[in-house]
Order: C-alpha cells, then sequence, then structure tokens
C-alpha cells in the first residue's frame, strides 16, 4: 500500500485499477493514491468519447458514471484531484452482494477523517440520491459531479465534495474515490462537448481548499488524512 500519491499518466491512472482489481479477485487488498499528471480527462466506462472536447488527454475507467477532470497543475500553479483506489477481495466487509451498502463505510471513513479536518460534511442518504429527476441524472452520466450517489460525501450546504464509483469482478471489489482538492470540480465543463448545459448541477459543487479552514489542504496531505482509515478497512 502507497504511502504517498503517484503521479501518473491517465492511462496508468486505469491500468493501475485494473490491475488492483484482477489481484483482489485472486485474494489480495489493495489500496493507493494516484494524482494524474499531465492533466486528463477521465470518462466513465459507459460514456461515449464524442463527449470529450478538450485537446488534454482522454482515458477511460472501469468505473460507470461520468468524466472526471484531473489536473496536477504545474510549477506555478497546484492544481490536483486526488484519487484513491481500494480493491477488496470477495467476502470482504466492503464486498456485500448488496452494492449500495457496499458504500456505506467507504463513505462513513472518509467523512470521518475530514471531519477531522474541520470540515462540516454529511454522507448523501439513499433516498436523496434516488430523488434526483430525469434531468439530473442525465448530467451526471456526462460528469461525475453532476450528480449524487448514496454515501458520497457534500458539505453541510450541499455541495458535491467527494465522488465514488465501484467496479465487480468475480465478487471482487474495486472502489474508487474521487477528492478534488484544489482543481474546482466544476471545469471538467470546458472539457466537455455542450459542457455550458451542465452549469445548473455542476454549480453545486466544492473543491476541499476552497472550502472553509482547508485553504492549505493539499492532496498529499489529505491523503495522510484519509489514509488510515482507509487502511484500517482493508486490514
Amino acid at each position: 500500500m502507497s504511502n504517498a500519491p503517484i503521479r501518473r499518466t491517465g492511462a496508468e491512472y486505469v491500468e493501475v485499477g485494473a490491475a488492483l482489481l484482477a489481484a483482489a479477485a485472486e485474494g489480495q487488498c489493495g489500496l493507493v493514491a494516484t494524482i494524474v499528471a499531465p492533466p486528463a480527462l477521465v470518462l466513465g466506462s459507459a460514456q461515449p468519447e464524442t463527449d470529450a472536447a478538450t485537446t488534454i488527454d482522454v482515458v477511460k475507467r472501469g468505473t460507470g458514471g461520468g468524466a472526471v477532470l484531473c489536473d496536477a497543475g504545474t510549477l506555478l500553479i497546484d492544481l490536483a484531484v486526488l484519487l484513491i483506489d481500494l480493491a477488496v477481495p470477495a467476502g470482504h466487509v466492503l464486498a456485500p452482494e448488496d452494492v449500495t451498502e457496499a458504500y456505506r463505510p467507504v463513505g462513513e471513513a472518509i467523512q470521518t477523517a475530514l471531519i477531522g479536518m474541520g470540515l462540516d460534511c454529511r454522507t448523501v442518504t439513499v433516498e436523496e440520491a434516488r430523488a434526483m429527476d430525469d434531468a439530473r441524472k442525465a448530467a451526471a452520466r456526462r460528469a461525475c459531479w453532476a450528480g449524487l450517489s448514496p454515501y458520497e460525501l457534500v458539505l453541510a450546504d450541499g455541495r458535491k465534495l467527494v465522488g465514488l464509483a465501484q467496479r465487480r469482478r468475480r465478487g471482487a471489489v474495486l472502489h474508487q474515490i474521487a477528492i478534488p482538492v484544489t482543481t474546482p470540480p466544476a471545469a471538467v465543463a470546458d472539457h466537455l462537448v455542450d459542457g455550458a448545459a451542465l452549469a445548473p448541477w455542476l454549480e453545486a459543487t466544492a473543491m476541499l481548499a476552497g472550502a472553509v479552514g482547508c485553504g492549505s489542504a493539499t492532496p498529499g496531505g489529505v491523503w495522510d488524512v484519509v489514509r488510515g482509515p482507509l487502511t484500517a478497512l482493508v486490514a
């Protein structure tokens, strides 16, 4: 298990997730953190590449949902989404048959860690996620941050802060976590066809460094905070 986020290309990030899931299918747990560099638009597994309108790298992950903009910035501008892959074998507490409930301990562990950083945040309820109207569901299929899924994290004012997704293979589960530390989630609209149409939903998002008390947050610092609780889950 990595002690620090590793800079990987978009393609390498996708490969790491696939490798962790394959290892989990053979009985091995895994937990790694990634910062994608150079910048990449990471599409959901069922999302068509024609959704992308960008000059940066475009890759497709194995989990569902909409696109996530991953930017590690430059020497002058530190922008980054912290990406965490957590894989467990069949029979593990994080791999129940109920797909929705598999998210609960992951979301709650991250919530506890972020509250420790001074954030007022909560997990999304199942009822709240299911209450999304058709327009928002369609937007979420294009941009991860536009929608809500059970046990993702939002701030007290309802702005989405942490995205969750999962993929399964032979009972093993790959959990993928995205925390926009210093990259504005709404910036993904600039890299999608007709991205401006997603504004009504992307406006209800937040980056961690923009939250109260977290102005100096860095991807490495956030990983230091969440690594312990997540490691305890896979132990």
